[in-house]
């Protein structure tokens, strides 16, 4: 059985909810992320133009210690590798949560933008970053609303096996509220642990 934390999950450093964070947690950090996407896209398609686009099926698993409790991700989409360094994807965000309050869930649909470091190996760390809109069947968090910004990011690692399919693990941030659009807006942060599993298909 799961159980609610008392308090979110230790962050990575660099990924909390502060100041000083690159966590992607508000409008502003959106903006900055929104631009990071954009030129890379740009230099990736119609600048450098280093690799053939690589094409994928993805599962996403996961789960989240928050400040009120507990939340299960499994996710389903696709995924573009535009270049070596750089990826886009998009997926079915599902999410069931267990708080001490309510327990519920919801679906919605997360954008993704990943920078590898090492992208030519097999063995690479990256750095990414999602964020989307969710709908709750009840209040997320319980004292929230249904709709809610999804907003995530997350360092880890992935391999690349001999077929081209590859497997993510990754431990990040996770920060859902409203950006005041509807309140209250109390919001949730967590941290937490996801596994990803991508098919090659062309």
């Amino acid at each position: 059985m799961l159980h609610a934390q008392d308090k979110e999950w230790p962050a990575f450093p660099g990924l909390d909810y502060s100041d000083r964070s690159i966590a992607l947690i508000d409008q502003e950090s959106f903006f900055v992320l929104s631009g990071a996407a954009i030129t890379s896209f740009i230099l990736s398609e119609f600048v450098l133009k280093d690799v053939k686009d690589l094409n994928y099926y993805q599962t996403r698993l996961g789960v989240v210690g928050t400040t009120g409790g507990t939340v299960l991700i499994e996710n389903f989409g696709i995924e573009k590798r535009l270049t070596h360094w750089f990826a886009i994807g998009l997926e079915l965000n599902n999410q069931q949560w267990f708080y001490p309050q309510e327990n519920g869930f919801g679906i919605g649909l997360n954008t993704y933008y990943r920078w590898y470091l090492l992208g030519r190996k097999k063995i690479s760390p990256y750095l990414e970053y999602g964020a989307g809109v969710f709908h709750g069947f009840s209040k997320f968090p319980p004292d929230g609303q249904q709709f809610s910004f999804n907003l995530t990011t997350q360092v880890g690692v992935e391999y690349t096996f001999d077929n081209e399919n590859k497997i993510r693990v990754g431990y990040g941030h996770l920060h859902q509220s409203t950006n005041d659009l509807i309140v209250p807006n109390p919001g949730e942060d967590g941290n937490g642990f996801n596994i990803s599993y991508l098919w090659f298909w062309k």
